[in-house]
């Protein structure tokens, strides 16, 4: 699999105005999650977008948009779909999930998103587990997964992973990319589960094992989520099952988080453990979508933005100490963290 360079942050011109740095459209939150889309649409300004936009429910909108006056508001209820995919084709990339809650009203919002909005998006949270909670029949047949990025953390693989499997293992990849892929192998490579034994696990969240070439699976010898942290091994192989699996990027959070499109990858080495709090994943889809609409391509967006997130984490730990950070601070410290990757690259 070829590594992917660390992007560049596109340049600035002098004469530039907001609409050359992106319309991002936060699609977010819910009675008991008001921060969430507030914290993505802070994340996505801070980052450099243009213009940010926030659709989550009427009686919560007032306050999000007190949280973050920057941004303007779209009222989202379950009969305004139709108007919120109209709106939603003014903007050039969306950041849907967080907060959304896990509710039939959010999997239909999800499912008219993929069906009939061809945009990148950047899906999180709420989002995943809509997918993850479909029925064979109800995966959307959406022709282009190539501009979606999934940022799951290793419980919301998981559970992707157990809906992909159960759907056969050929995930909602074209045709012809399965075509490509079956082409490019040279001979049939001998595959085993994961859940043979107790040395091979693991399994997912729902039990359900996932298979890997043989090959591959000596860096994946883990067996939970717990082990997973406690052991530190290549995730790569995973982030890359659940990208050919699902035709998209895929972020698959924690330490060195991997990003992949299933050909490419890259793993990310800034961050540290005080990232590890209420929010921080909120941050990281807002800088993604933000990067999206500053014109990166969606997996370029992937990589920088987890650098990015994670430099900005690395800031706010020395500047309030590595115990007690909030997405805020990781928020404030985002344009020092982007002023370092611009003095970086030159």
């Amino acid at each position: 699999m070829e590594t992917i360079e660390l992007p560049a942050l596109p340049t600035r011109k002098p004469d530039s105005h907001k609409g050359d740095y992106g319309k991002v459209l936060v699609i977010a939150g819910s009675e008991t999650m008001i921060g969430a889309p507030a914290i993505t649409a802070l994340a996505a300004l801070r980052s450099g977008s243009g213009l940010v936009r926030i659709a989550a429910p009427k009686d919560i909108l007032p306050h999000v948009l007190t949280i973050c006056p920057y941004a303007t508001g779209f009222p989202l209820s379950a009969t305004r779909n139709k108007e919120l995919l109209a709106f939603a084709e003014e903007h050039d990339v969306l950041a849907v999930g967080p907060g959304l809650g896990n509710t039939p009203a959010t999997k239909r919002l999800v499912l008219e998103l993929l069906e009939r909005h061809h945009g990148p998006m950047v899906l999180d949270a709420d989002a995943l587990n809509a997918l993850a909670g479909l029925e064979n029949s109800e995966w959307p047949k959406r022709r282009n997964w190539g501009n979606i990025v999934l940022t799951p953390h290793m419980g919301e693989f998981m559970r992707l992973m157990s809906a992909i499997k159960k759907r056969g293992g050929g995930g909602m990849m074209q045709d012809e990319q399965r075509k490509d892929e079956e082409e490019a192998k040279p001979t049939p490579r001998k595959v085993r589960s994961l859940a043979a034994d107790e040395e091979d696990a693991p399994s997912t969240a729902d039990g359900i094992a996932l298979d890997m070439p043989a090959e591959e699976t000596a860096a994946v010898a883990v067996a939970s989520p717990a082990k997973v942290a406690s052991t530190d091994p290549d995730r790569t192989p995973l982030a890359d099952l659940l990208s050919r699996g699902t035709g998209t990027i895929v972020v698959l959070k924690g330490h060195r988080t991997v990003i992949t499109d299933g050909v490419r990858h890259a793993i990310n080495t800034t961050g540290n453990p005080g990232m590890a709090t209420a929010g921080s994943g909120d941050v990281l889809t807002g800088v993604i979508a933000s990067m999206i609409g500053q014109k990166l391509s969606p997996l370029d967006a992937a990589v920088l933005g987890a650098h990015v997130h994670g430099r900005a984490g690395d800031l706010a730990a020395a500047a309030v100490g590595p115990v007690g950070l909030l997405a805020t601070d990781i928020i404030t410290h985002l344009p020092a963290a982007l002023a370092q990757r611009m003095k970086n690259q030159g």
